[in-house]
């Protein structure tokens, strides 16, 4: 399941004020599709067999959300079972890893210490 915080988009058009777009956080419909090809992606290149991309939970969240790591934000955010909030595309399948390590191992290994992080996330 994903779910979107949306804002509000000001368009213009042959005025002669123009506004920028609000600051927000922004799905469309691409975005199912890519959260899902990145799941796909990190899970193959893993080779981890457990966990499923319908058993999460994602919720997208502004840029570099507060959270109890990191005193300028995260940009994403895995919690044990299957949530995972992410305020940075990029960071997407990193948070992936974190689940599918859980899912796989029972540790969804904090500390970064499996090589997954960098040789699966780009």
């Amino acid at each position: 399941m994903v779910i979107g915080l949306w804002g509000t988009l000001n368009l213009s058009g042959c005025g002669t004020k123009t506004e920028a777009a609000a600051a927000g956080v922004y799905v469309d419909s691409t975005t199912p599709a890519y959260l899902r090809t990145g799941f796909d992606l990190a899970k193959t290149c893993t080779q981890l067999t457990g966990g499923s991309y319908d058993d999460l939970s994602v919720i997208v969240m502004p840029p570099a959300f507060p959270c109890p790591y990191y005193s300028t934000g995260c940009n994403g955010e895995y919690t044990e079972p299957n949530i995972i909030h992410v305020g940075a595309y990029s960071a997407w399948r990193h948070e992936v890893i974190h689940y599918l390590l859980y899912v796989n191992t029972g540790d969804p290994d904090t500390n970064h210490t499996s090589s997954f992080f960098t040789t699966c996330v780009s």
